[in-house]
């Protein structure tokens, strides 16, 4: 059906539906539209500002401290920001893109009202013309069929009466054949206006009307179908949408199963301990003559002042032996990185000389030698430092064992080991146990690292450690002694070596070479440091036997 047929007699009525359809457009849907957008807008606003607000700060440092608790919570909130961004594109589709769309279309729509609006004018002005010139063709033929009839009735009268001359009556008729002709040409011109008339009026009513509604009637369809494909689009984007929501509702259900309870304890374990050990036990505190015994309230101030003493002694930057081992630990693991991204360079840049060396049009092969003995240099002092950090590593896992050894518990799994004996046995335990422990401390006294008083324990009484009333800590000093390298393994002497660097000595321990001079390995790599033998004396002329850097050298074998 088409409104040029069925509703020819309400052009004005289709002319006010499509002005209304477009109205609706611009006005209802694109407002709804733009609300939509907004929303979308607001709530993934409110995304990012949650994200903002709960986001657990970064630690730049000690990142593996971080609980899976809150790694968890922070990826979840990743997650969380990206579905933000999915809302943030829905509503670049509701707003930007629609109203875009909406405007296109309303644009395009008043177009072609105007240019329709035109054409119906235009049709209907012709067809008014038509209608007037009938009107006056009929006019005229009437006013010509009126004379025509007076003229006829007076000619009659004229001939039938015998008083008028001849002259008279001939006159007459011929004014009444003139007036014949006269009728007979506007009748005619009436008739063919009339045949044009109806034409027109024909054509207006069965071609060019229809034709005006039928436009009208496209134009209201282009609205309706415009406004589906649109709401089609929107729909299709949160289709689009929908998967990668749940994408990351399934990344954030992964990242929730790998919330570790058990190894959030052990992170902070890791995190706070400091390695040291409870306080030892109170020692039989035997009277001798002219001595007296501290009160219950006097020991408990002193183990108070004790405690107190050892708290403010970590206040004030005392070693923390555990957490010091992780940060050595740390800085080894980077060092060792450092070494060998220095050794790679060091090969490259001895390919290099190497090329430049067997083929000198390339170029002076001395700027690379100079490239070299820096990278060589520098690789040097990352072992010596990376050696520093091995031997403190030692030294700090020695004292944490140590510490370990004089833990009470240790001793009480010891006497729960041992058959239980007499008072004056536990006397005899307890004072030898206080003098190893005083010897121990003594012993100590001279190790590279030297920890203050912080078990915050008294001893009273005449024990073998002849301990007076000021003294604290039995703890003083519980430092390693240095590693020992008795068990390096030894390679045969037929392994040979060669110095790929000119080297000079700085220390008794190590020797001077040159570049090409050939050894014998005596001792494998110990920490960026090897032990070899002269082969001959060519180059220098001492003992011939020493330490010189590993990365130096080369093996024969």
């Amino acid at each position: 059906m088409s409104w040029g047929v069925e509703l020819w007699d309400r052009y004005d009525s289709v002319v006010n539906q499509v002005s209304q359809s477009s109205r609706e457009l611009d006005t209802w849907y694109g407002s709804f539209f733009k609300e939509r957008s907004k929303i979308e807008n607001e709530y993934a606003r409110s995304l990012r500002k949650l994200i903002k607000t709960y986001m657990p700060k970064d630690k730049k440092k000690n990142n593996e401290d971080e609980s899976t608790q809150t790694n968890g919570f922070r990826l979840i909130l990743v997650e969380l920001g990206y579905q933000a961004g999915q809302h943030e594109l829905l509503a670049d589709t509701y707003g930007k893109e629609c109203s875009k769309g909406i405007d296109d279309r309303l644009k395009e729509v008043k177009k072609e009202m105007k240019k329709n609006k035109k054409e119906a004018e235009t049709i209907e002005k012709n067809l008014s013309q038509s209608y007037k010139s009938l009107d006056n063709r009929k006019l005229k033929y009437q006013k010509a069929h009126t004379e025509l009839e007076v003229t006829s009735n007076t000619f009659k009268k004229t001939e039938s009466d015998g008083t008028i001359s001849r002259h008279e009556v001939d006159k007459m008729r011929a004014m009444t054949n003139k007036k014949t002709r006269e009728s007979d040409d506007t009748k005619a011109q009436y008739a063919h206006q009339l045949i044009q008339t109806n034409k027109s009026q024909q054509e207006y009513y069965h071609q060019l009307l229809p034709a005006v509604l039928n436009n009208l009637q496209n134009l209201a369809i282009g609205n309706c179908e415009f406004f589906k494909n649109l709401i089609s689009k929107c729909v299709k984007h949160e289709k689009d949408v929908a998967p990668i929501v749940v994408k990351c509702h399934e990344e954030m259900e992964n990242v929730i199963g790998k919330i570790n309870a058990k190894k959030d304890s052990e992170i902070t374990i890791n995190r706070l301990k400091t390695g040291s050990v409870p306080p030892a036990d109170f020692m039989f505190e035997e009277l001798m003559p002219g001595m007296e015994i501290k009160s219950n309230a006097e020991r408990k101030n002193s183990m108070s002042r004790g405690r107190s003493k050892q708290a403010l002694n970590v206040e004030k930057g005392n070693i923390n032996y555990f957490q010091r081992k992780r940060e050595l630990e740390k800085k080894i693991e980077a060092q060792e990185s450092d070494v060998i991204k220095g050794q790679k360079e060091m090969k490259s840049l001895q390919l290099m000389i190497q090329t430049y060396t067997q083929n000198p049009k390339f170029g002076d092969v001395k700027q690379f030698q100079g490239e070299l003995d820096a990278a060589a240099q520098k690789v040097q002092l990352l072992e010596s430092e990376l050696h520093a950090m091995q031997t403190e590593l030692v030294d700090v896992n020695n004292t944490l064992e140590n510490m370990k050894n004089q833990s009470p518990s240790i001793n009480i799994i010891r006497r729960e080991k041992s058959p239980s004996g007499s008072l004056a046995s536990s006397l005899l335990s307890a004072q030898v146990s206080v003098s190893s422990t005083n010897g121990s401390l003594d012993g100590g006294q001279n190790n590279r690292h030297h920890q203050g008083p912080e078990s915050g324990i008294y001893l009273t009484g005449n024990t073998t450690g002849q301990t007076s009333e000021g003294e604290e800590d039995i703890y003083d000093d519980l430092s390693a002694p240095s590693p020992s390298t008795e068990n390096t393994s030894k390679p045969s002497l037929v392994e040979k070596c060669i110095a790929l660097y000119e080297f000079e000595s700085d220390s008794d321990d190590t020797i001077p070479m040159a570049e090409g001079e050939e050894f014998f390995l005596i001792d494998d790599d110990q920490d960026g440091w090897t032990k070899v033998k002269r082969v001959d004396k060519r180059f220098f002329q001492d003992i011939g036997e020493g330490f010189v850097p590993t990365s130096f050298i080369q093996s024969l074998t």
